[in-house]
């Protein structure tokens, strides 16, 4: 039988801290111990959610929870930060969704599902990006404040959340683009299954904007990544309409 376990990265065991040091060198194969050693710590503020059978890690997801007032209501609400997950290959279930159900309804409410929330999160995969849209029908880069909190803008939102941790940010015109501390990572193999939106549009913005780059015949994960910022009121009609910001 499955369990679910909340942590700060460093409370992880010896043997759970070697399992999730496994799978970040599945999925990031190009990078340095040091990077890997980052995500182990706490310096970021980030729990990590572990779906385990048996003393096995399956999954793990990160997460990191605030009450923040935001650009879309004058009062502080939930912003829940989505940080990277990582499944054990063997692993035939879903681990995002799983684990963030119930880190939701352990952190913020058992009805977290009608709370007004905003979600941020740093993508590099169209198809979690698709995803997204799916759970925060305002989204950036199609978002607008439908509130009246528009004190801080969403440049200065972002700027200020992600410039704490030392996250370099390049805005455009309508998103804003994270400048990673990897190498490009080659998913040719992988994007048909993990990576291509069904949204055609989706993998052009994001082939575009060099998140995905193409070179020859080879698909690579560049070392950029889109900054998603998410703004999810079931109680408004207006918060399920696309509508525009100029970032």
């Amino acid at each position: 039988m499955s369990q679910f376990i909340q942590r700060k990265p460093s409370e992880l065991s010896r043997k759970e801290r070697s399992q999730v040091k496994a799978l970040f060198e599945r999925y990031y194969p190009t990078v340095n111990d040091k990077y890997i050693s980052h995500r182990l710590s706490s310096a970021y503020g980030f729990n990590i959610v572990l779906l385990k059978s048996h003393g096995i890690v399956l999954g793990a997801s990160y997460y990191k929870m605030d009450r923040l007032k935001t650009p879309f209501l004058t009062k502080r609400i939930p912003v829940v930060q989505f940080g990277q997950v990582l499944k054990n290959k063997y692993y035939q279930g879903g681990v995002i969704w799983r684990t963030g159900h119930w880190y939701a309804q352990k952190n913020i409410s058992h009805y977290y599902c009608i709370k007004r929330t905003v979600g941020l999160s740093m993508i590099s995969s169209p198809k979690v990006f698709e995803h997204f849209t799916k759970l925060f029908k305002n989204h950036c880069p199609n978002l607008g404040p439908t509130e009246s909190g528009k004190s801080i803008s969403i440049a200065d939102f972002l700027q200020n959340i992600y410039g704490k941790r030392g996250v370099e940010l390049k805005f455009g015109t309508k998103h804003c683009l994270a400048l990673l501390d990897y190498e490009p990572i080659d998913i040719t193999d992988k994007w048909e299954r993990y990576y291509k939106s069904k949204d055609e549009s989706i993998n052009t913005f994001f082939i575009d904007n060099e998140i995905i780059k193409l070179k020859g015949n080879r698909i690579y994960d560049n070392n950029i990544a889109l900054i998603v910022c998410g703004y999810r009121n079931p109680w408004s009609f207006m918060a399920k309409e696309g509508v525009k910001i100029q970032i």
